[in-house]
């Protein structure tokens, strides 16, 4: 690595960092997928700075009560008595400022040291002193209306420009990775015409090329988009500073003279735009056909998600088999920790566990209770359930979904389905190891990539799955199962019935179910495709410019 290299590290900005179970700063896999990305940075020692926002985590944890309704309560975690460590300069904590009219708004910054040259960095604006809005705006993820989340932008992108420019960091590539820390370019530009002394279009020009984007969905509820007056209300008190209307700042987002969205405003002031799979690259240069894409399939740290005694490549069938009872033992028991309900290990499980949402189709497979009953009770080929996931704090019927998910359980499907509650980091470890079949449902062309499966694969879990985002990238044949999109109740009963339960009941002299084993040999196999150095290594090459 040059000391060029060293001295002008990649900033990869993101709302979400899953960078430890109990750290309230992530919701799901975008946030689980950029901490997975820099620890591998930190792995190659290739230099990177991450940033984020240290939120508090209100309503972080998922209680589900004896009569099966679900709550949120807070975290307990004590940033400033974590591993986190605030951020100082000459021994002083470092302070950003954000002046508007009438208010100065303080942002401090704690850190995570990942690597020699990787560290990771989240802003807060839980100072005292601060405008009260400004310190709630640090409760939780995705809270909060247009004005908070515009707030929280601003604190990404600009606070984060600043916080690295008071650090004396200078990166070559700043790396937004979906929307949200998109106004950097106001920051960015302004320090190159200060800098430099380029006029306004130079300048911002000159920025755009340092920026790069990732679009990680094409759902509506992650494209974010605000009446054009509230952005602009914000937008106002930073085109002072560069010397230009506010509608110049503001016009890259406008899908319409009333609309500003923040994926519009991302694809036009970046260089170069990436997808996370290739379906999505299809469906993304369908959807923007206008811009030019790459893509790049998303991947998970192995080092992270996958027993490490997979890695062996010469285990015998009998070793295979042995780790992956102990690890479905331990999920028992983890399971058996958090919900009071214990199960039989040996019983072929099968686990959906993802975040909640429509689109992913949790419900589908309870369209026949009657049927999936008979199923998962047949003598000799028990099967038993689990199911995991938190709703999303934007999406109110979420929750709905998951109360009549946990009522189904609980008196039709009592004894063969589990709801396992506060689906975090450390239960996703579990899962991802000690299931025996991980089963994804969602609704075609909408899921972007996905990553759990690729944990479950790593360690061997097989995957029953509907084709979309990354498991197009996959031949399934004699290695999971493909379910029809277009009738996935009936597909997935077929398929269970007549070949997953025998499959995996079927054991030779002894007590070996060794065709079962050769899937999951394959599956590990596989697995190293799907790797965050792969990612990593193709962010270098095609979006970085980096050899």
């Amino acid at each position: 690595m040059s000391s060029s290299a060293q001295s002008s590290p990649v900033a990869y900005l993101c709302n979400e960092f899953g960078i430890d179970s109990d750290l309230p700063t992530y919701s799901g896999g975008l946030g689980v997928l950029a901490a997975d990305l820099i620890s591998e940075a930190a792995d190659q020692d290739f230099p990177m700075v991450g940033v984020g926002i240290l939120y508090k985590g209100k309503e972080f944890v998922q209680h589900v009560t004896s009569d099966g309704t679900e709550e949120q309560r807070d975290s307990q975690f004590d940033h400033d008595t974590s591993f986190l460590r605030q951020t100082t300069i000459k021994g002083k904590p470092l302070i950003i400022k954000l002046a508007f009219d009438s208010e100065e708004v303080l942002i401090k910054s704690y850190h995570i040291r990942l690597g020699e040259h990787v560290v990771l960095y989240f802003l807060s604006t839980d100072v005292d002193g601060n405008p009260p809005e400004w310190v709630s705006d640090m409760d939780a993820l995705y809270r909060g209306d247009n004005n908070s989340q515009i707030r929280q932008q601003i604190i990404l992108g600009i606070g984060g420009v600043r916080l690295l420019e008071a650090l004396g960091v200078s990166p070559s590539i700043y790396h937004i990775n979906e929307g949200r820390p998109g106004f950097i370019i106001w920051e960015i530009t302004k320090n190159i015409m200060q800098k430099e002394e380029l006029t306004f279009e130079d300048a911002w020009n000159k920025a755009k090329h340092k920026i790069v984007y990732t679009n990680h969905t094409l759902v509506r509820a992650g494209n974010l988009e605000y009446p054009v007056e509230c952005v602009r209300n914000w937008a106002k008190h930073f085109s002072d500073d560069l010397g230009v209307d506010v509608d110049r700042l503001i016009k890259d987002g406008l899908i319409n003279p009333q609309t500003f969205s923040i994926t519009l405003f991302a694809l036009n002031v970046s260089s170069k735009r990436n997808a996370v799979s290739k379906v999505h690259l299809e469906n993304s240069r369908n959807a923007w056909s206008q811009y030019d894409w790459e893509y790049v399939t998303n991947g998970i740290y192995l080092p992270r998600w996958q027993d490490s005694d997979y890695r062996n490549t010469n285990l015998s069938d009998r070793e295979i088999w042995d780790l992956h009872m102990s690890k479905k033992i331990e999920l028992s028991k983890t399971v058996l920790q958090r919900t009071g309900v214990a199960y039989d290990p040996n019983k072929l499980v099968i686990t959906w566990s993802r975040r909640l949402a429509d689109y992913k189709q949790p419900r589908v497979i309870f369209s026949d209770i009657k049927r999936l009953y008979d199923i998962v009770q047949k003598p000799g080929r028990q099967v038993q359930i689990l199911f995991s996931g938190n709703s999303h704090s934007a999406d109110p019927n979420a929750k709905n979904i998951i109360e009549e998910i946990i009522k189904i359980m609980s008196t039709v499907l009592s004894g063969s389905a589990i709801f396992i509650p506060n689906y975090n980091i450390s239960l996703a470890n579990h899962l991802t190891s000690g299931s025996d079949v991980w089963l994804n449902t969602p609704k075609g062309n909408l899921e972007a990539s996905g990553t759990s499966g690729m944990k479950a694969i790593s360690n061997g879990v097989l995957n029953c799955t509907v084709l979309d985002g990354w498991t197009y990238e996959v031949d399934w044949k004699d290695i999971g199962w493909v379910l029809d999109k277009d009738n996935i109740a009936e597909d997935f009963y077929t398929k269970l019935e007549n070949e997953i339960a025998p499959l995996y009941y079927e054991r030779n002299q002894n007590g070996i179910p060794e065709k079962w084993i050769q899937k999951m040999r394959k599956s590990i196999q596989i697995s190293n495709s799907f790797s965050s150095g792969r990612v990593l290594q193709e962010y270098k090459n095609k979006i970085y410019g980096l050899t």
